[in-house]
């Protein structure tokens, strides 16, 4: 099974996406580390899920754990600065959050 076919890498490929399309044309530092974020998350998950060593997956997913929260941190400062719109902080905070309660602990 190809990690594109696993549900934990589409929900972190799709929450990337709507962050790519909520910060798109926007300039900033941390528009840009907001972005790398979500680009990290999605790679963490397909390196994790990909690999048929249960135990390097667990190790993988928590720290994809940390990496949700740093990014639901650098959105929440987006948010206060106006950069993103309530509906989309809303949408992309529930997003990340619902992915992270998701991986292992």
């Amino acid at each position: 099974m190809s990690f594109h076919d696993d549900k934990l890498w589409q929900e972190a490929y799709m929450a990337a996406l709507d962050l790519l399309e909520a910060t798109d044309g926007q300039p900033g530092d941390l528009i840009d580390q907001v972005r790398k974020h979500a680009l990290m998350v999605v790679t963490e998950v397909a390196q994790a899920v990909a690999n048929r060593d249960r135990k390097f997956r667990d190790i993988k997913l928590r720290g994809v754990v940390n990496m949700i929260v740093a990014l639901r941190s650098l959105l929440s400062l987006l948010w206060a600065r106006e950069a993103l719109a309530d509906e989309a902080f809303g949408k992309l905070d529930s997003a990340y959050e619902a992915l992270s309660g998701k991986l292992p602990r």
